[in-house]
């Protein structure tokens, strides 16, 4: 058994607790450990002369010297170095010989945790949400990005909201003291459940509106009727008030999905309503929570109605839109808008993206076990990834793993495609990097893309064609790897999905039919936490959602 000793040197002592805690139990899954009589010893650093949280890493005989620019980044130093080394899984470990010097790529290198619909994030003990954030540090996030759902809630004082809240700022807290950047999002016109029915938004096909606003609650306030201006800031006062505490680096403005309005004053919302609610929004921010900066999302532009992004182009460029840092955009596989294809991004603007890791081609999301999305995010990225200084990718949960990683390896410039992060990744989570264990892993989301019947309780794959190949190479491997590493949500969620397929190829698609099919659905289930409250959406099929 391989041990390993922590000296530090300069490191904030509340991040370096973290990163022992870290330490113990990844190294622990690989039946090392932390200890005495160590066979290396990892020292720790900061130095205020490095900059843009770049680190270095040199390795001299058993002592390997950490050095980063803060203790964020000391986190992504350990973890660059544990990735570039390899572990047997049975205690075994052979180093890196690799000296780094690396500035990440990416300025805002985030992940945001969806927490609702009773999924993971919002169910699953609070320690092993802390662990996921761990795990995030070591990949060379830093920065942590929350919602709180005001829908449901008559106000921030319902004890259902209190216990939301305090369970947001925790995940919030749990960051700062690795010492990463902590935000929330929060939706322009969103409403309590008790917001004034006369003050409530229209969502009509109406005023060049072609679809109706989708993820609507019609708790929604409208800013051009008369007192809906002032209910929406005195809403949002009582949010702000309630997280002051955790002093947030960054709200993330939102217009849609659930916000928006579709009356001839507020249309077209990205363009209109939304932006004339900024300004006041921005003073509130400013007064409430000094020193927090905006991040303006564009959030489902030109979905609803043509022209919306055109529009706000426009404003945008002539200087009439201000008071934000960023501005958050997601281009579907990587198509950008003709007026940004046209004209380019103005000078001193920033552009951070909200990339699908979660939902793409698979509903009920992770119901089915990992999804991993290597082409489909290599496509985005090759299309839109030059545009950004990194971003927040949309998580619902733990399923995504390998996204994550995926999408924090484009941020931090460790990988340029999806593959080498692919091999990087099971080299490290399943201690092993053989092409066909890889490759089995990439073939996965071949047959991800399925159809969701709930009155047939049918979940057709849409391509079968590498069903097979996928189950027999994962089943190999989930024979041959070691055990402690066979034992890991990881590890499971992934040979779960390949099991689950191969069973639903046999039984009409139908997983009720298949005794294996449920006993794995029910195995994700626990992994994530589910229970009666868990919404269909992302919860396992297992017939009784």
């Amino acid at each position: 058994m391989t041990t390993f000793r922590l000296e530090n040197i300069s490191m904030g002592p509340e991040s370096f607790t973290v990163l022992s805690h870290t330490l113990e139990r990844r190294l622990g899954e690989r039946c090392c450990r932390l200890g005495d009589n160590a066979d290396y010893t990892f020292t720790l650093a900061v130095d205020a002369a490095l900059e843009n949280d770049r680190y270095t890493v040199v390795p001299d005989g058993n002592t390997v010297a950490f050095t980063a620019a803060n203790d964020c980044a000391l986190h992504a130093a350990v973890g660059r170095y544990l990735v570039d080394s390899r572990f047997d899984g049975e205690g075994g470990f052979v180093p890196s010989s690799k000296k780094v010097d690396h500035t990440p790529a990416k300025p805002l290198r985030g992940m945001y945790f969806a927490t609702h619909f009773h999924n993971f994030y919002h169910n699953a003990p609070v320690e092993e949400v802390y662990e996921v954030i761990e795990d995030l540090a070591l990949r060379g996030c830093n920065a942590l990005l929350v919602w709180y759902d005001m829908h449901h809630f008559r106000s921030v004082d319902q004890p259902e909201s209190v216990e939301l809240i305090n369970r947001l700022k925790a995940f919030m807290k749990y960051a700062k003291q690795i010492g990463m950047k902590a935000s929330m999002t929060m939706l322009s016109n969103e409403g309590f459940d008790s917001s004034p029915v006369e003050l409530r938004a229209t969502f009509l096909v109406e005023n060049g509106y072609h679809t109706k606003p989708d993820g609507i609650y019609n708790r929604e306030i409208c800013p051009s009727k008369p007192g809906g201006m002032e209910e929406i800031l005195r809403e949002r006062r009582e949010v702000f008030e309630a997280f002051a505490d955790v002093q947030p680096d960054y709200i993330c403005y939102w217009p849609y999905d659930q916000g928006g309005c579709t009356c001839p004053d507020c249309a077209p919302w990205g363009s209109n309503g939304y932006l004339r609610i900024l300004p006041e929004f921005v003073k509130l921010t400013n007064e409430v929570l000094p020193g927090t900066k905006i991040i303006l999302s564009t959030w489902y532009f030109d979905r609803f109605i043509p022209g919306e992004w055109d529009a706000f182009w426009k404003k945008l460029t002539a200087g009439e839109v201000s008071g934000f840092d960023y501005i958050m955009s997601f281009f579907h596989g990587g198509v950008l808008p003709e007026c940004i294809k046209r004209d380019g991004v103005p000078k001193g603007v920033k552009f951070i993206d909200f990339p699908e890791i979660s939902m793409h081609g698979c509903r009920p999301w992770g119901g089915f076990g990992t999804n991993p999305l290597c082409r489909f995010l290599d496509r985005t990225n090759m299309g839109s990834g030059h545009l950004y200084h990194g971003g927040y990718p949309y998580s619902e949960g733990i399923f995504e793993d390998i996204n994550k990683f995926v999408m924090l390896s484009y941020y931090s410039g460790e990988t340029l495609i999806s593959h080498d992060a692919v091999r990087r990744y099971a080299k490290f989570e399943f201690c092993c990097g053989d092409t066909d264990l890889v490759d089995a892993i990439e073939r996965s989301e071949t047959g991800l893309w399925r159809g969701t019947d709930y009155n047939a309780y049918r979940f057709p794959i849409s391509d079968t064609s590498d069903v097979e190949y996928v189950y027999e190479i994962l089943s190999a491997y989930d024979r041959k790897l070691p055990e402690s590493i066979r034992r890991t949500a990881r590890w499971r969620m992934m040979y779960l999905r390949a099991v689950i397929d191969h069973e639903l190829l046999g039984c009409d698609f139908k997983p009720t039919a298949s005794a294996r099919c449920i006993e794995a659905m029910n195995e994700l289930r626990a992994i994530y936490h589910t229970n009666n409250e868990t919404l269909r959406c992302v919860c396992p099929p297992t017939g009784d959602k």
